[in-house]
C-alpha cells in the first residue's frame, strides 16, 4: 500500500504526505499535552505541519526535479515516519525556523545545476546564506562546508567565485550588524535558545533512545551503507551535492545535540530533515513491496505504542 502510494513524485503522492504528516504532528501533540489540547497547541502545530511542507517539497523536488518520476518519491514517505519517531518536545521553536528556511534554500541553490555562467550567483547566495545562519549562532559557520567542497572542484576553483563568496560574506554581515544595532542597541545578536559554550551535560529522556537510534540508522546509510544506485542516480540527475549537504547537516545536529548546545525545546529539531533523508534512501534500497511495506508498518506501530508508553498514555 505505501510503496504504491509514494512511487512517484505527483500532486497524489504530495498531498498523501502532507496528510500523513499532520496526523503523525498532532498525534505527537496529543501525547506530549496527555490529549489536553488547547487552541495553542492547534496553532503550533499547524505551524509546523506548514514548515514540514516546505521541507518536504524543496527535498522532494532537489531530487526529482519534475512531477511524474521515483527518484526522491521516497522521502514523500520517509518525513511522515520520522515525525512519528521524533523527539517533538512541545512542538516548533520559532526561533529555528528562520534557521530551517535558510538551510532548505541553501538545499534547493545546491541541487540545480551549477554551471560556469551560474557559478558566480551560486557562490554569492551561499555565502549570504551562509552568513545569516552563523550569525545567529557561530557555529552554523559550519554550513559554509559545502560551498568550500564545490571550490575544490576545478572547474569552479576561480578568482570570480572567490570574490562573489568573500562579497556575500561582507555584505550581508555588516547588514546584519548595522540592523541588530538600530533594533537592539548592540551589534550581536544573543538567542535564548542557542548556546555558544560547549557542554556535556545535557538531559536525555527515554524518547531520546528512539531518535538517537533512528539518526544513527540515518548515518550508517550516509557514510557506509550509500547504496551504488542512488549514487549513479544522483549523478545523472546533478543531484549528488544534496547528498553531500544532508551528511554534514547530520553531522552538525549531532555536533549540536552531543555536546548540548541547546537550550529549551527541540534539542533534536536539526536533526530531522537530515534524518528523513537517509532514511528514505535506507528505505529505497529495498527491493521488494511486500517486505518494504512490512517494515514501514511495524515502524509505524512500534513508534506510537513507544511514543503512548513513554508518556504514560498507556501500559505494557
Amino acid at each position: 500500500m505505501f510503496t504504491k502510494i509514494f512511487k512517484r513524485v505527483s500532486i497524489q503522492s504530495l498531498i498523501s504526505s502532507y496528510f500523513f504528516c499532520v496526523l503523525a504532528s498532532f498525534f505527537n501533540t496529543y501525547c506530549i499535552k496527555a490529549g489536553n489540547i488547547d487552541l495553542q497547541d492547534l496553532v503550533i502545530t499547524i505551524v509546523l505541519c506548514f514548515f514540514l511542507l516546505i521541507a518536504i517539497v524543496i527535498v522532494s523536488f532537489s531530487q526529482a526535479r519534475r512531477l511524474n518520476t521515483s527518484f526522491g518519491a521516497i522521502h514523500l514517505l520517509s518525513f511522515p515516519l520520522c515525525i512519528l519517531l521524533f523527539n517533538q518536545e512541545g512542538g516548533l521553536s520559532y526561533n529555528k525556523a528562520i534557521f530551517f528556511l535558510i538551510v532548505l534554500i541553501m538545499v534547493n541553490v545546491l541541487s540545480k545545476n551549477i554551471n560556469n555562467t551560474t557559478s558566480t550567483k551560486t557562490f554569492f547566495m551561499l555565502g549570504f546564506l551562509g552568513t545569516i545562519i552563523s550569525y545567529i549562532n557561530i557555529y552554523y559557520a559550519l554550513f559554509f562546508l559545502p560551498p568550500i567542497l564545490i571550490f575544490s572542484e576545478t572547474s569552479y576553483r576561480n578568482t570570480k567565485n572567490l570574490i562573489a563568496f568573500c562579497v556575500a560574506i561582507i555584505f550581508s554581515l555588516q547588514s546584519l550588524l548595522l540592523l541588530s544595532f538600530i533594533a537592539t542597541g548592540t551589534f550581536f545578536y544573543e538567542p535564548a535558545v542557542l548556546k555558544t559554550k560547549i557542554s556535556l551535560s545535557g538531559v536525555y529522556s527515554s524518547n531520546d533512545l528512539v531518535w538517537t537510534v533512528t539518526v544513527f540508522i540515518a548515518f550508517l546509510t550516509a557514510t557506509i551503507f550509500r547504496p551504488s544506485e542512488y549514487k549513479i542516480k544522483a549523478q545523472k540527475n546533478n543531484t549528488h551535492r544534496v547528498f553531500q549537504f544532508m551528511l554534514i547537516w547530520l553531522l552538525i545536529s549531532i555536533f549540536f545535540r552531543y555536546f548540548n548546545l541547546y537550550d529549551g525545546t527541540g534539542k533534536w529539531l536539526e536533526s530531522l530533515v537530515p534524518t528523513a533523508f537517509f532514511i528514505g534512501i535506507a528505505i529505497d534500497v529495498i527491493k521488494s513491496s511486500q517486505i518494504k511495506n512490512l517494515i514501514i508498518t511495524v515502524v509505524i506501530f512500534a513508534a506510537t505504542s513507544l511514543k503512548l508508553f513513554n508518556y504514560g498514555l498507556i501500559s505494557f
